[in-house]
This record gives structure tokens, C-alpha cells and sequence, in this order.
């Protein structure tokens, strides 16, 4: 990862700050500096982000579909591998801290189906099987889905539910994503957009070509992404709710960088 977040507190000096970025650089990362706090700032988009994925497995959407979409819409890897990459095991101890501090909004899908994918050994890349199957002999194309993980989501697959449409998925994961990065700003966790684009472009390959998530509600219109914002909150809940700090932003004309800068 070329990302490297240093992570300060108040009693933090501005001299220790500077010895750590220095560090990072020297070893060629790219540095951001974001305040302590749960996830700090990348884990926790990412916990958003996955949350929403994993209610879309739940709603029909199958795991290989979900690849497909995400690496159509501009992610550099698919919803599901993501998660077998980071390692199921570790997403399950972050969603069950993120759960007791965010509560239900920062986790849309059901916590059981990550414990007992645990459970049954499905920890990811690492350990051969998560989602899907890490064969040495496959090579290229799609990886096939781990009949056991299979088991496991259909067995908590939401009756009657019908799966959401691909552009649903696409725009519901990438919209939580850029709203948990906007509540990032607006609780003082990253200290300004361009550092939220960074660290996310660098950090996650948060979809690289819209510029990352401040640059997007930049070229989107803050309007339009409360709009669209609203209408999942109508129909999914409170966890679409738009951050405070983007209903603010709609009544004032100028660019969100530039609003930002002189808050």
C-alpha cells in the first residue's frame, strides 16, 4: 500500500508529526496526517463501503456480479475480492468495533454472515477460500465462489427480496463510501479535502478517475448527491443520510475545495 496515514492525538507535538511524515517519506510513502479515532480515516470508509456491499450479497446480488460492477464503475478490484483480500477475519473484527461504535449505520448487512465465515475457516486469499476459491491452478478469468461462503449468504438472503439493479449497487456502495469520507471532514478526522482525496485514491483506489470522494461531490453538485442521497434514505434508511457538512455546502456557491479551505 502506498498510503501511509499518521495518526495524531491533541497531546500529539507538531515536532513528533513532522519526524513521522519525514519517516514515511523516506520510505516513499505517501503521507496524510488524520486525528485518532475509530478506523481513523481509511479502515472506516471502508467499513461503510463494505457494510453496503455485503446488503446488496444479501438482497440477491451474487459475489462474481458484484466483482463485475465495481471494477466497471472504477474500483481496481471487485466488492468481494476486496474483502478477501483485506481477510474476512479481520473485516469481521472491525465491523463488530465498528458496531459498537457507529451502531447500525456504518454496517448495512447482517454481522452474522461475516462471524461465520469465520467460523468455517473462509478467512480470505490467505487462507485459500473466502468468497471464493484460491486455486493455484486457476489462471485468468473468474475465480469460482466458495460453496460454503454460498451457503452461508443464502442462508441469510432476505425473503422476497428482489436483487437491486447493477447501477444500484454501483451507486449505493460508492455514495456510503463518499459520505463516510465527508463525516470524516466534518468530525476533524482528516484535516482537509485534498488530503481525503489522497488518502483514499492512494489508500483504497477509490475509483482513481473521479478524483476522489471531495472531488466528486466537486463535479457531482452537492445538490445532486443529497438528492440522491435522500431517495436510498426513503426506500434503505438512515444510513444514507447525508452528512451535515454537504447539506451545508448545497447552499453556498462556491466549490467544495474552496468552501473548505477558508471554513
Amino acid at each position: 500500500m502506498p498510503l501511509l496515514e499518521i495518526i495524531t492525538t491533541d497531546q500529539t507535538s507538531k515536532e513528533t508529526t513532522a519526524a513521522a511524515v519525514e519517516v514515511g517519506l523516506k520510505q516513499k510513502k505517501t503521507v496524510i496526517v488524520v486525528k485518532d479515532g475509530p478506523g481513523f480515516y481509511t479502515t472506516r470508509v471502508i467499513g461503510a463501503l463494505m457494510g453496503e456491499a455485503f446488503a446488496c450479497i444479501q438482497e440477491g446480488t451474487s459475489p462474481t456480479d458484484l466483482d463485475k460492477l465495481f471494477v466497471k464503475f472504477g474500483w481496481p478490484v471487485g466488492g468481494a475480492t476486496l474483502v478477501d483480500e483485506v481477510g474476512i477475519d479481520v473485516a469481521y473484527k472491525v465491523t463488530k468495533y465498528f458496531l459498537e461504535v457507529f451502531g447500525e449505520r456504518i454496517s448495512a448487512g447482517d454481522p452474522r454472515v461475516i462471524e461465520e465465515l469465520v467460523e468455517a475457516g473462509c478467512l480470505g486469499r490467505k487462507s485459500g477460500k473466502g468468497i471464493f476459491l484460491y486455486r493455484s491452478s486457476t489462471k485468468g478469468g473468474a475465480r469460482p465462489v466458495n460453496p460454503v461462503a454460498q451457503k452461508i449468504m443464502d442462508k441469510y438472503k432476505k425473503e422476497g427480496q428482489v436483487a437491486p439493479n447493477g447501477e444500484d449497487v454501483q451507486w449505493r456502495t460508492y455514495l456510503r463510501s463518499v459520505n463516510e469520507a465527508a463525516l470524516c471532514l466534518q468530525e476533524d478526522i482528516i484535516a482537509n479535502p485534498v488530503d481525503g482525496n489522497i488518502g483514499l485514491i492512494f489508500g483504497i483506489g477509490h475509483c482513481p478517475q473521479r478524483g476522489g470522494p471531495f472531488q466528486f461531490l466537486d463535479t457531482y453538485g452537492a445538490q445532486a448527491f443529497v438528492d440522491k442521497m435522500r431517495g436510498y434514505e426513503d426506500s434503505l434508511g438512515f444510513r444514507f443520510e447525508p452528512a451535515q457538512i454537504v447539506l451545508r455546502l448545497r447552499q453556498i456557491w462556491q466549490k467544495v475545495h474552496v468552501r473548505l479551505m477558508f471554513i
